[in-house]
Formats: structure tokens, C-alpha cells, sequence
């Protein structure tokens, strides 16, 4: 989380944004717009209307942070943090809402409304990577410089945009609520993902695994033993010249299956006295035998 001496605050202290003297001044709800780089991108209806119906009651109790709209907008103020407070405030059909002016660069508005975000536990898990990878490519920050600025260790700064590695089946899972942070955590540390990541995820749906039951199933994937097993060499059927006179002769039968390196021979019907002589003459040819077919 936001470290302390970091975070909202923090990013609003900074010298390049400037308030009103006032903590919050009231202002017409028409006069204010949308932020197009909003980093949250979903609004729950239900929770929703239930803030709408609480604002009606009690008002809004935290001030809606907005900057000056653009020259080229029809609005006077475009929203910095505080969306769905805003579209709260539109289903409880306020005129007028508390608003907390600023003033900054691009990079430092995108930040506060990340942090405030982030801070309020809006964000989803993707909304989150996302956010962070814009302002990185956008304001070409390291991951080092973006953590100091948003006030959290490079480590969780770089997990976050990790998932954003997975592959997009996993992330339609996760933008589904199929799966937590936890479970693309788990994903990530898959040793072999193009292999089993696809499969893990289906089962994991499918029998509503906990984030421990994936990791005990990665980790027994990933400390499997892989056994290179032997594979014997293909060996084909032929015949051996002169093989089918001497079958004929010896009311014998001959099974002959090889290649060029190694062969294998079935002789059926043979006495073991007929064996025994078979070995005998074997002998006798040793030295072709034994891989010299010039010797006599």
C-alpha cells in the first residue's frame, strides 16, 4: 500500500500544483466533465445507486478533485479523482457538489487520480497494471521512478504490471472476476506456462480453486522429474538371402526384423542340439562377428 510521507497528499503538496486558499469550494455539477484517461474503467450500477442514495441523504462528504477543463471544452472543470462520485452525484441529481481545485502538469494529475484511486481500493487488479503501464510508457518513467512518485516499493510496482504478461485468457478471467490477484500471481510463477496455463486456469474456474489449492497444483508442475526414457531404434521386417531355401529345408521358420546397425533374428523349431551347433559355427566366423568381415 501507499507508504507513509507518500501518496495523495503528498502528490498534492508538490510545488507545481497549486489550491484554492478554501479546502473545497462548491460547484455547479454541470460545470464538470469526465477525465477521458480516467484510469478506472468500470462502475458497479449496484454500488452505484447505493452511493447515489447515501449522498442524498448525507451529502457528499469527500470533495471531487478537479483541475481546469481544457481551453478547446464546453466544461468548465474535468474531474482528477473522483468518477464515480461524480456519477453518484448525477443519479442523486445534485446541482451543486464540493470540489478541491488543482493545478499541474499532465503527469502529476495522472498520477493523483491513480493514487486516489488506488487509496480508495477502486481500482481493479488490470485497471491497476494498466494505469501503471500508461504512465510509464507516457511519461517514459522507470519502474523505479514511478514507485517513488506513487509512494509503493519497486517490487509491487513491477508484480502489478507482471500480470499483464499473462496470456489474454487469463485476463479475461481475471477482468471477469473468475480470478483474483492472488491466482495471477500463482499463474505467474508456472514454470512451463505454454504448456499447463491454459489447463490450470480452466480447472481452476471450473472447481473454484483457492488461491493455495493453484499454488500447491504449480508447484507440484513445476518440481516434476522429467525422464528421458530410452527409445529403441525402429526395426523392420526383412528377409535375409537365402533365408527362405534354408527355412524350407529345415522345416524351420525365421523372423528377421532390423536397419543398417542392428538387427534382431527369431529362429522357431530348432532341437537344442541344433542350437548348440548353430553357435559352434557361429564361433567359427568370430572374427566376422566381431565387425571385421575382411578376416578369414
Amino acid at each position: 500500500m501507499i507508504q507513509s510521507g507518500r501518496g495523495l497528499g503528498a502528490l498534492l503538496a508538490k510545488q507545481n500544483v497549486s489550491r484554492v486558499p478554501q479546502n473545497s469550494e462548491m460547484a455547479p455539477l454541470a460545470d464538470i466533465e469526465p477525465n477521458p484517461n480516467q484510469p478506472r474503467k468500470l462502475f458497479d450500477s449496484a454500488t452505484l445507486r447505493e452511493l447515489a442514495a447515501s449522498i442524498k441523504v448525507h451529502g457528499l462528504l469527500q470533495p471531487l478533485i478537479v483541475t481546469p477543463a481544457p481551453a478547446k471544452s464546453a466544461k468548465k472543470y474535468r474531474i482528477v479523482a473522483g468518477e464515480r462520485r461524480f456519477h453518484a452525484c448525477e443519479l442523486a441529481e445534485l446541482s451543486e457538489v464540493p470540489v478541491r481545485i488543482v493545478r499541474g502538469d499532465e503527469q502529476l494529475l495522472s498520477e493523483i487520480a491513480l493514487v486516489e484511486n488506488l487509496q480508495r481500493e477502486d481500482l481493479t487488479v488490470l485497471e491497476t497494471a494498466n494505469a501503471l503501464k500508461v504512465l510509464m510508457e507516457k511519461h517514459r518513467l522507470t519502474q523505479n521512478q514511478l514507485a517513488e512518485r506513487i509512494g509503493w516499493s519497486r517490487s509491487v510496482v513491477a508484480n502489478k504490471l507482471r500480470i499483464l504478461s499473462l496470456p489474454q485468457g487469463a485476463l479475461d478471467q481475471i477482468a471477469a472476476g473468475n480470478l483474483s490477484e492472488g491466482h495471477a500471481k500463482a499463474l505467474l510463477s508456472l514454470k512451463e506456462p505454454q504448456k499447463f496455463l491454459e489447463e490450470l486456469v480452466a480447472d481452476c474456474i471450473a472447481h473454484h480453486w483457492s488461491v493455495h489449492n493453484l499454488q500447491k497444483r504449480i508447484d507440484s508442475l513445476n518440481s516434476r522429474r522429467v525422464t528421458v526414457l530410452y527409445k529403441a531404434p525402429q526395426l523392420d521386417p526383412w528377409r535375409p538371402k537365402g533365408a527362405l531355401k534354408v527355412a524350407r529345408r529345415f522345416g524351420l521358420s525365421f523372423s528377421v526384423l532390423g536397419n543398417e546397425r542392428e538387427n534382431r533374428v527369431v529362429i522357431n523349431g530348432m532341437r537344442r542340439e541344433q542350437v548348440e551347433r548353430l553357435f559352434a559355427l557361429l564361433d567359427r566366423e568370430a572374427d566376422f562377428m566381431s565387425g571385421d568381415p575382411d578376416s578369414k
